[in-house]
């Protein structure tokens, strides 16, 4: 059974990889940026989870969910962006930059499903202050979507049919 954040999940990793191809790690956020060892990931890196989600009901058990899809963005810091540095390796420390701004035109107003999902609408992006040598950015997006799966059946029974009085028409040869 594909449920909706199945459904979701699966949709934007595609994206991602299709459309901003230098991405090297495309998975689940269960955490492996908080390892305390190197995290478990190839750089650069977009975790994604679903947060923040209410549901409103709607008829025959339908729901209608909004919430936040977020997308977490880790870089190794191997250059620097200090003044003295030379160019080349600032150009190198920048390109976080570039790819959280491919991540965003990939998602943004971009519709998972055009018959399941709303767009993806960005609604927040932040810096996570760390002290491990790791830059991560995380991106938030808003999306909405109609939850069909507890959906209530309408079961049918054929009725039977009584035929009374039949007439019966006159044959023409």
């Amino acid at each position: 059974m594909n449920t909706p954040f199945h459904t979701l999940f699966l949709a934007i990793q595609q994206q991602l990889q299709h459309e901003v191809p230098n991405l090297s790690h495309i998975a689940h956020d269960v955490g492996q940026l908080n390892e305390k060892s190197r995290p478990s990931v190839s750089w650069p890196c977009a975790l994604i989870d679903f947060e923040e989600f209410t549901f409103t009901q709607l008829a025959e058990n339908v729901q209608q969910a909004t919430g936040i899809i977020v997308i977490r963005l880790g870089f190794s810091t191997c250059s620097s962006t200090a003044h003295m540095a030379p160019a080349a390796v600032k150009q190198a420390a920048m390109t976080g930059y570039d790819t959280e701004w491919q991540v965003h035109s990939a998602l943004q107003g971009w519709h998972p499903d055009a018959h399941f999902t709303g767009a993806l609408q960005r609604t927040s992006a932040c810096t996570q202050r760390r002290t491990d040598g790791y830059r991560v950015r995380e991106v938030r997006y808003r999306i909405s979507f109609d939850d069909y799966s507890t959906r209530t059946q309408q079961k049918y029974t054929a009725a039977a049919l009584q035929v009374v009085g039949v007439m019966q028409l006159p044959t023409t040869s």
